[in-house]
């Protein structure tokens, strides 16, 4: 009995995390219960003792927070300074890190606490991070990490300007334009009102909060048919993209609603 009671203390006790930012994720198979299953296999295999209460679930969260500022994150530390864990397991570095700095800075914390990072993507290899080979390969899997993302975001960045370029659809509604035929072009008389907010702004120097009662007074709707707001307000008439009118012919009766 008191072997039994021995071997029951030498078996690991472990926490997971897991996280999905958006419903893109969970269709490319990053799904909390995809997170989960594999979580719970690898655990079992392992011999390790993983409880459903340390399983923490971060839904809607962007991985560019740090960890311990995510609601599930700040319960996970919590736990983790009760003592008694060895590791943390997820799916991958992506669930728990968005850059390098925060990886490095999390795992100082870890080391503190002598738990290791147990990454599902490395088939299952534990990262030592208490040694500097193992601190050296995690920072050189961050690094190569953030520059994929860094790329992927450039190849979105310059997606979107060549649709821009072409006045084909590159995001939702925007006020001041329609779509038509696949494409955008100038709403003239979404124009007329932007042309007099930027009036009111820029040469009245009224405020975003006059602007936007004077245009709810009006009774005009945002694209979506909202009410304005300052903020609505100042971002409508910053928009660069309403400077591309230029580049269409406009009506006979365009001068601008205060001309």
């Amino acid at each position: 009995m008191e072997n039994s009671k021995l071997d029951q203390t030498k078996i690991a006790r472990v926490v997971s995390y897991c996280r999905v930012s958006s419903v893109r994720q969970v269709e490319e198979g990053f799904s909390i219960e995809s997170q989960k299953k594999r979580i719970r296999a690898t655990a079992k295999a392992q011999g390790w003792i993983l409880s459903e209460e340390d399983i923490f679930v971060d839904e809607g969260v962007s991985g560019g927070v740090q960890l311990w500022s995510r609601p599930a994150g700040r319960k996970m530390l919590q736990r983790l300074n009760e003592g008694g864990i060895t590791h943390i397991i997820a799916v991958n570095m992506d669930r728990l890190f968005r850059d390098v700095r925060n990886l490095l800075t999390t795992v100082d914390e870890l080391r503190g606490l002598d738990i290791h990072l147990h990454l599902l993507e490395y088939n299952g290899a534990a990262l030592d991070t208490k040694s500097a080979i193992g601190r050296f390969f995690l920072t050189v899997v961050g690094g190569i990490a953030e520059l994929e993302r860094g790329q992927a975001s450039e190849r979105v960045k310059n997606s979107v300007r060549h649709l821009k370029s072409e006045f084909k659809p590159f995001t939702g509604a925007i006020y001041g334009w329609d779509r038509v035929n696949g494409g955008i072009v100038p709403n003239w008389e979404e124009q007329m009102y932007i042309d007099l907010m930027k009036e009111l702004h820029y040469d009245m120097g009224l405020s975003g909060f006059f602007i936007a009662d004077v245009m709810n007074t009006m009774g005009r709707k945002g694209k979506l048919g909202g009410k304005w707001r300052s903020s609505t307000v100042l971002r409508t008439i910053r928009y660069e993209f309403h400077d591309e009118i230029d580049k269409f012919e406009k009506p006979v009766w365009w001068g601008g609603y205060l001309n």
